[in-house]
Order: C-alpha cells, then sequence, then structure tokens
C-alpha cells in the first residue's frame, strides 16, 4: 500500500469520526418546543415569596380573582408557560441527590389550568445554568430532569406586589375633547373643545349657579387637562365592599374625561367614619375600591371658578 493511499484512507477515518460526533452533538442541540393543548386562563405560582393565583378575566388578569394584573407582563408569564423549549434530557432517572444538585429540591412550582378548571401543564423550576440563559426544570409529572431555555428563575419568582397593576387610567391630553365635573360645594359645569385641532379652544358649554362663563381662559383650562392625563391607586382596598351602603351619599366630586373613543369616569367618595380621609376613588377603567394620594386628589379635583379670569 502506497504512503498516499495510507494518508487518504486515514484521512478518511478522520473525517468519517468528525462527522459522527457533529452528528451526536447536533441531535443534543437540537430545541424540542413543548406546547400545552388549550387555553390557560388561571396560573398558580408557588416561591418564595408566596402563593399567587392569577386568572384571566376577558381580556385582563386578576390578581386573587380582585385585584388587576399587569396585563403585559402577565401575558409574559403565560406565554412562557404555554411554550417550553426542551435542549436536552439532564436525567431520566434522577436520585433524591441529583434534584437537590440542580435545585428542585426547593423548587418554585408554577401550574397552568383551563377553564374548565382542568391542569393542563406544571413545570417545577430549579437552579439556572451556569451561562444563566437556561434551566433545569421538571414537566408536569415525570421526574425527568430537563434543560430548558430562558431563564424560568427571573419570570417566575415575581411577587404580587410586582404584578399589582395600580394604573386608574391613562390617556393623552390631544385625545382628550370633553370634560363634565360635578363637585358638591360649588356645582357643575362641562366643557368642550371647539375649533381645528391646531387652534382649538376650550369653551363652557354648560355651568349650573348661574356662573358667568364669559372671563374663562381656555389656556389655565388646557394646562389642568395636561396634569389629569393619567392616576394611579396608592392602594387597592379588596376588604371594603364597593355596594357598601356607606359610599351611598359619599360622593362629593366626580369626573368624566371624554377621550378619544373613551369615557372615563372616577368618583371621589368621604367615608363618614373617616371624615378626615379624601383618598377613597373608584375609577370606571377598572372599578375597584382604592385609595389615591393626597397629591393627586388635589391635582384633580377642580372647580370652575379656577379658570375664570
Amino acid at each position: 500500500m502506497t504512503k498516499r493511499k495510507i494518508f487518504l484512507l486515514s484521512l478518511i477515518a478522520v473525517l468519517a469520526v468528525t462527522y459522527f460526533f457533529q452528528l451526536v452533538f447536533a441531535s443534543r442541540g437540537k430545541i424540542t418546543e413543548v406546547k400545552v393543548k388549550g387555553e390557560i386562563t388561571k396560573i398558580e405560582i408557588i416561591n418564595s415569596k408566596g402563593k399567587l393565583n392569577l386568572s384571566k378575566n376577558e381580556d385582563n388578569w386578576l390578581i386573587n380573582d380582585n385585584l388587576p394584573a399587569k396585563t403585559e407582563l402577565t401575558k409574559t408569564l403565560c406565554s412562557t408557560l404555554s411554550s417550553v423549549k426542551v435542549i436536552d434530557s439532564v436525567n431520566k432517572k434522577p436520585t433524591e441527590a441529583d434534584f437537590e444538585k440542580y435545585g428542585l429540591t426547593s423548587a418554585i412550582t408554577v401550574e397552568g389550568y383551563s377553564a374548565d378548571s382542568k391542569k393542563i401543564v406544571k413545570l417545577t423550576i430549579g437552579k439556572t445554568s451556569t451561562t444563566g440563559n437556561q434551566t433545569y426544570i421538571q414537566l408536569n409529572d415525570s421526574k425527568e430532569i430537563l434543560l430548558v431555555s430562558s431563564n424560568l428563575n427571573e419570570y417566575f419568582s415575581v411577587s404580587e406586589k410586582e404584578l399589582l397593576d395600580m394604573t386608574l387610567y391613562t390617556t393623552t391630553a390631544s385625545d382628550i375633547y370633553k370634560i363634565a365635573v360635578t363637585y358638591s360645594p360649588s356645582g357643575t359645569f362641562t366643557a368642550e373643545k371647539a375649533g381645528e385641532m391646531a387652534d382649538f379652544k376650550w369653551n363652557v358649554t354648560a355651568a349650573d349657579n348661574n356662573a358667568d362663563t364669559s372671563s374663562f381662559n381656555s389656556a389655565k383650562f388646557q394646562n389642568w387637562v395636561n396634569s389629569i392625563t393619567e392616576l394611579t391607586a396608592s392602594k387597592w382596598l379588596t376588604d371594603f365592599n364597593v355596594s357598601d351602603s356607606q359610599l351611598d351619599d359619599s360622593r362629593y366630586y366626580s369626573i368624566t374625561i371624554y377621550a378619544a373613543e373613551k369615557e372615563i369616569k372616577v368618583d371621589l367618595y368621604q367615608l363618614k367614619a373617616d371624615l378626615g380621609s379624601e383618598k377613597l376613588c373608584i375609577c370606571s377603567e377598572n372599578e375597584y375600591l382604592c385609595e389615591i394620594t393626597a397629591e393627586d386628589v388635589h391635582r384633580l379635583v377642580t372647580e370652575l371658578s379656577n379658570f375664570l379670569d
């Protein structure tokens, strides 16, 4: 056998071995996507910060059935739970030592349920990999330890406080075209925009108490409009029944903001049991009783005389 033939045969052998290992590693590196069957409408999370129950209410999500959750963040959690990308099977028959090694003895557990309360997915989330971009998990009722893409701890270590949506409403000044105010000490008035968008003015279109509106200052009113384009709750009041009779005659201020296709109504209340408080609020965008800060009360509450020169 010539040296040339020996060299060529050796080269073929090296290439064959290389090809074999390429096939092995390529198959191990192939990501398998595991999708849930059906729509997740309820999520239960147990982590070091406590237990969270999330439920879908039409297009929104609620925490413990009575508090609004941040929509985009909850959608991300739901999407992550609905589709798990498996990189590799780490151990098909793990021991207790393996569970400890991969952080599965004190793990985060996440369960997803369908509309008929059927459990359709469960994740037991352990440690992240050394890169921090992958996570060791168990899927559903299997003991097998899997390596999946993404840092699932980053998503599902979330707390109730982080998930709570404190937004009452948000809009833009340019979208607001009409505002109606009812203030028990000083009556009611309504103001509307008139004219072209580039050169509009605010006019009072309705007022009681025989108010003289000839000196109404459109620029002052616009400055106030600019200041009330958003409102947040400082605290949700879950232990108070919104239909409670204490609220019946305690409303002292109402404002309805007409913005684009929205009609946002905010009511402020003065409870008899707490005469020093002016912070109770209900907004039509979510209709949960809450508190707002004194600063926001002073920013929102106004009367017609404030805009008369």
